[in-house]
């Protein structure tokens, strides 16, 4: 190619009228060089049809060829053209990011998982870290916004904890202890971005507060002990801490009988208290709302409304999620092979007198009443 436009150059010495020749060969040479495939280090994307958030960027990172075009069904994207008809990406068009590619950089998160904590962040985070456009921290949760020592680092020790991704990828951190923290939605908007997508999940608060008895004495023990007396603790309830008993029964009631609302293990359920801090920072928009009972029986719809609000490409199929009889979740699948979570996910619950089920319930209704109202809608656990 270099001889032939070696050749042209002398032809066009020989005459000034044959110079508009010589730059229409100019061109013809150049223009079959350039209509080749161009794959920048083997990570460009060549696609037919894909989602407008992606397309507009420079030096994308997904290599496919014309994947079929699949529509989803309108109740999850609408029935807008631009969401409704999506490429699907899969893995193999994913190339991982490492300290030898130059366009890899370490990212402040684009969005946050805030919790709640025991409504099923932990298989959010398993299960997403998959989607080939989405960088999860290592480090399964970062508390840099609820742990002083941590936050004392610096915004740049934080960046560093993030992983390596692509100039179009999502990095997403997840820290369920933030949703109940006095100071991370300010935190988050001034030393992030006021632009931060937040993701919360609700689930039934009783249930929520068993399994989070269950998790804290599997993890710290019983010696969670709180010396401040309720009448000290005001509303909204920020920042609770634990008081955590050989019985949930005890942990939950004092000595006469009344809820300790300023337990950890009640607090943390009062959903509309916490979220209305997060609703001062941030626009309703930015913040995903999810029931976590999508999630657990029905997470191909979850993961799809997850996708539409992060503006990823479509990834999750019906064939990525297996359902184990044996362990009484879903799991998984991915190339033919079936990856369950630890067995910290689905311990068995203690067995509850009815009559403490029956208070909390009472005590949470009119919390939920007030989370609808907050939110417009309703949840599963909500009659």
């Amino acid at each position: 190619m270099v001889a032939r436009i070696r050749l042209v150059a002398v032809f066009c010495t020989f005459d000034v009228l044959v110079f508009v020749l010589c730059i229409l060969a100019f061109r013809t040479v150049t223009h079959g060089r350039n209509n080749k495939p161009s794959f920048v280090s083997g990570a460009n994307l060549q696609h037919s049809i894909y989602d407008i958030s992606l397309s507009n960027d420079t030096g994308n990172h997904f290599v496919t060829e014309n994947k079929t075009i699949l529509s989803f069904h309108a109740s999850v994207y609408g029935n807008d053209s631009s969401t409704s008809m999506k490429t699907f990406i899969n893995r193999t068009d994913y190339r991982p990011c490492s300290w030898k590619i130059t366009e890899c950089r370490r990212k402040l998160p684009q969005a946050i998982v805030i919790g709640v904590k025991k409504c099923g962040t932990g298989t959010l985070r398993y299960f997403l870290k998959f989607h080939p456009q989405v960088a999860f921290t290592a480090e399964e949760e970062m508390h840099y916004f609820n742990i002083p020592s941590r936050h004392a680092k610096g915004i740049q020790w934080y960046r560093r904890r993030m992983s390596l991704s692509w100039p179009n990828q999502l990095t997403i951190e997840k820290t369920p202890r933030y949703f109940v923290s006095s100071v991370a939605p300010t935190g988050i908007r001034d030393e992030i971005s006021p632009k931060t997508k937040i993701i919360v999940l609700l689930r039934d608060p009783v249930k929520r507060s068993i399994s989070d008895y269950l998790a804290v004495r599997k993890t710290e023990g019983l010696t969670l002990q709180n010396p401040v007396n309720s009448s000290n603790q005001l509303p909204p309830y920020t920042d609770p801490i634990y008081d955590i008993k050989s019985s949930f029964e005890n942990s939950v009631l004092d000595l006469n009988g009344d809820i300790k609302s300023w337990n950890g293990l009640i607090n943390i359920g009062l959903y509309s208290n916490h979220l209305r801090r997060w609703l001062d920072v941030f626009p309703r928009q930015q913040i995903l709302v999810l029931d976590s009972d999508t999630l657990t029986h029905d997470p191909l719809k979850a993961f799809r409304l997850i996708e539409q609000f992060l503006d990823l490409s479509p990834f999750f199929r019906p064939e990525h999620f297996y359902f184990s009889k044996r362990k009484g979740f879903y799991c998984l699948k991915m190339s033919g092979k079936v990856s369950c979570q630890g067995s910290s996910k689905g311990r068995t619950h203690p067995t509850v007198d009815q009559s403490v089920i029956d208070k909390l319930k009472a005590f949470y209704e009119p919390y939920d009443k007030d989370l609808v109202e907050l939110l417009g809608r309703n949840f599963s656990w909500i009659s």
